[in-house]
């Protein structure tokens, strides 16, 4: 089949979790199908992975996302044409490319990967293309649930906001001729909205790049990998260090917790003064890596939708993971990793594993089984190919 894949970021290299699906899933489906990727990008320096892409993608088209509050952005909002998320990636350059395209390409199939760069799914269905939506997350969720931590005024405007955006997602669900999801419990949720079957095609791991991993075993460090630019793992890594992580410290003072990020937040800096606490800023590296120097993997989401990777590279290389309800949504897990939703709790399992050599070894055994039976890219992606063809 000749597929037009397109993607709100370029997916190489690898330092964040839509990059990791995307990127997996193109470079499995390109097995048996041409693939032409039409991509954001943020800045030049972007443009030096191409040839990575090029291994798997027939054409690639490249497509600069303005800054999130430049005037246009600004003005499709205001006039009610877009909600804001979905404005910031307007680009009158790859709608004429994009008609362009799918008037001369013959192509089977147009996939939508995540909501951002489905706001072209109507114009690809109104010149005739089948589409599939692929929803790594249910986005509407995920700014509901920030609006919710926000003061009286903010809340109730931003809620506003999470309206038009769920009316603008589950009218894209309806017009798509294909929904995926993550999650079971997002499958749900598109399936009641379009009264049609919604399949599951989850996140995974490049297995062959974690079996040699073995974690620190010194009993002593804990890690969070994942991009400080995303507004899940933000919130996440502020009400670690600030409710829990001296909690930790308390009981175990010789504890060192690492945080590895591509992008710096300036809202880090006070928590870097403490000397037990490492901050690697990094895009290069394989996560595989930080995995080997640590004991235990924190994930305390709060605000999600979808599946963490980042969770299931850590299962697949060995590591232990605590993380609560809301993280684990969407992964198999049960007696494989550790849930805690209360800082007290969760800072007290922490505790508990870096004492316990044994569950942790336990535990990383487990979780490692797990992903190799349930959540290698391969099979996904195999299972993605069969959809393609239904």
């Amino acid at each position: 089949m000749k597929v037009l894949f397109l993607t709100y970021d370029l997916p190489y290299p690898l330092i964040s979790g839509g990059k990791i699906r995307a990127y997996h899933l193109i470079k499995n489906l390109a097995k048996n199908h041409q693939i032409t990727l039409f991509s954001y990008y943020r800045d030049e320096e972007q443009k030096q992975y191409i040839p990575e892409l090029k291994k798997y993608c027939q054409d690639i088209f490249l497509f600069k996302r303005r800054p999130p509050w430049s005037w246009q952005n600004i003005f499709r909002w205001m006039t009610r044409i877009l909600p804001f998320p979905s404005a910031t990636y307007y680009s009158q350059e790859l709608e004429k490319a994009l008609v362009k395209e799918l008037k001369a390409g013959g192509y089977d199939l147009v996939h939508f990967e995540s909501f951002y760069p489905a706001l072209y799914l109507p114009l690809a269905k109104k010149l005739g293309a089948k589409t599939l939506m692929g929803n790594e997350n249910v986005e509407y969720q995920i700014y509901n649930r920030f609006a919710e931590r926000k003061f009286f005024f903010l809340k109730w405007f931003l809620k506003l906001e999470v309206l038009r955006m769920r009316c603008y997602e589950e009218k894209l669900w309806k017009q798509a001729d294909i929904n995926i999801t993550l999650s079971k419990k997002d499958a749900e949720m598109v399936k009641k909205v379009t009264k049609k079957e919604c399949p599951i095609i989850p996140n995974g791991v490049d297995i062959d790049s974690f079996k040699t991993i073995k974690p620190s075993g010194d009993g002593k460090t804990i890690i969070f990998v994942g991009t400080l630019i995303y507004q899940a793992n933000s919130d996440a890594m502020k009400y670690f260090l600030k409710e829990i992580y001296p909690e930790i410290k308390r009981q175990t003072p010789r504890v060192k917790f690492i945080l590895v990020s591509w992008y710096k937040p300036e809202w880090l800096e006070k928590y870097l003064i403490d000397s037990s606490i490492e901050f690697i800023q990094d895009k290069e590296t394989p996560a595989g890596d930080f995995f080997a120097k640590a004991d235990v993997l924190v994930a305390p989401m709060r605000i999600a939708s979808g599946t963490r990777i980042k969770i299931l590279e850590a299962m697949a290389a060995g590591l232990p993971v605590v993380t609560t309800s809301l993280g684990i949504e969407g992964i198999e897990a049960k007696e494989e990793v550790v849930i805690a939703d209360e800082p007290e709790d969760f800072a007290n399992e922490v505790v508990k594993l870096l004492g316990d050599k044994k569950r942790r070894q336990e535990l990383g055994k487990a979780g490692r089984a797990l992903v190799e039976k349930l959540y290698d890219w391969e099979k996904i992606s195999q299972k993605l190919d069969k959809i393609y063809h239904a």
